[in-house]
């Protein structure tokens, strides 16, 4: 299976090669809209709407309030659901209390924001099947001679090339959100198979004496959701790795990751929309036998 998945690692310092760069920002980029949202078989739908702010300024992107957001289905008649603001979260929309709104399998979710001053961007993602997660284990990684721990997938893929998946951890019911643990890929090798152990995640470059530093500590309870998500988006997310690691010698330069959303003014808009099948699955606690697994420095 073609994979990313993302891992830290360290950077070499030139400090004896430093040049002085004057870099013209654009001005025109500055305040653009930047949209997160989310609709899947198992959560109702959610979308954070804020203004992107210019990287000389140091503050807290600015929830935007007062938007009449909607979404809607391809279904014949659609479904469609007026999501509201959270009172106690500006710029971020959910279904109203007493209501329900989930994902489909099948079906193309179409997402409209009419902003406050007029301005109207839509965008849609359509919701892929995913086949169940039969299992995950917890073992000693591949890789870094037995001292790390590492999560494994196992599980049928579905016939029929075009297949994208991204893989969510949750420890302690608490999602695995940094950038760099993301783990997502495509069934480009591995068409109709049966993935037998598939490394979605490792607690790699810790000092393996150091017990702090571990991601993946004793006693912690683990599982995983495997999701569906869209060409486009396992796309999106693997420039956002690339940019996520600029700074080192051969990275790419930074820039604005280029969205699925249209504007009705022309601008550019940032961020994605993603409609997603989740499957779970087994929940692991590590315990003593897992840790008796680990090589010991």
């Amino acid at each position: 299976m073609k994979k990313y998945i993302a891992i830290i690692i360290a950077a070499v310092s030139f400090a004896s090669c430093e040049d002085v760069i004057d870099v013209e920002l654009n001005e025109k980029d500055q305040e653009i809209y930047a949209v997160e949202a989310r609709i899947t078989t198992m959560d109702e739908p959610w979308v954070l709407i804020t203004k992107a702010i210019p990287v000389t300024e140091d503050k807290d992107y600015e929830g935007i309030s007062n938007a009449v957001v909607s979404i809607s289905d391809n279904a014949q008649p659609a479904n469609e659901i007026i999501l509201v603001e959270d009172v106690e979260h500006k710029g971020y929309y959910v279904v109203p209390e007493g209501e329900d709104y989930y994902g489909q399998t099948g079906r193309i979710y179409t997402l409209t924001i009419l902003t406050n001053d007029g301005v109207t961007i839509t965008t849609s993602d359509e919701l892929s099947p995913v086949e169940p997660i039969d299992s995950i284990q917890i073992k000693p990684s591949e890789r870094g001679n037995g001292y790390f721990l590492a999560i494994y997938t196992y599980g049928q893929e579905t016939p029929g090339l075009g297949n994208f998946y991204k893989w969510d951890v949750f420890i302690n019911d608490t999602l695995l959100d940094e950038v760099y643990y993301m783990a997502f890929a495509s069934d480009e090798l591995v068409d109709g198979n049966y993935v037998q152990g598939l490394e979605i995640f490792t607690d790699y470059f810790h000092d393996p004496k150091d017990e702090s530093e571990r991601v993946l500590s004793f006693q912690d309870t683990i599982y995983v959701n495997q999701t569906s998500i869209s060409e486009y988006a396992y796309y999106y997310y693997y420039q956002m790795i690339n940019q996520a690691s600029t700074g080192f010698l051969f990275s790419v330069p930074p820039a604005n990751l280029p969205s699925n959303f249209t504007s009705s003014d022309g601008k550019e808009v940032v961020g994605i929309f993603t409609a997603s099948d989740v499957s779970v699955s087994n929940t692991i606690i590590i315990d003593e036998n897992i840790e008796s697994l680990l090589r010991k420095p």
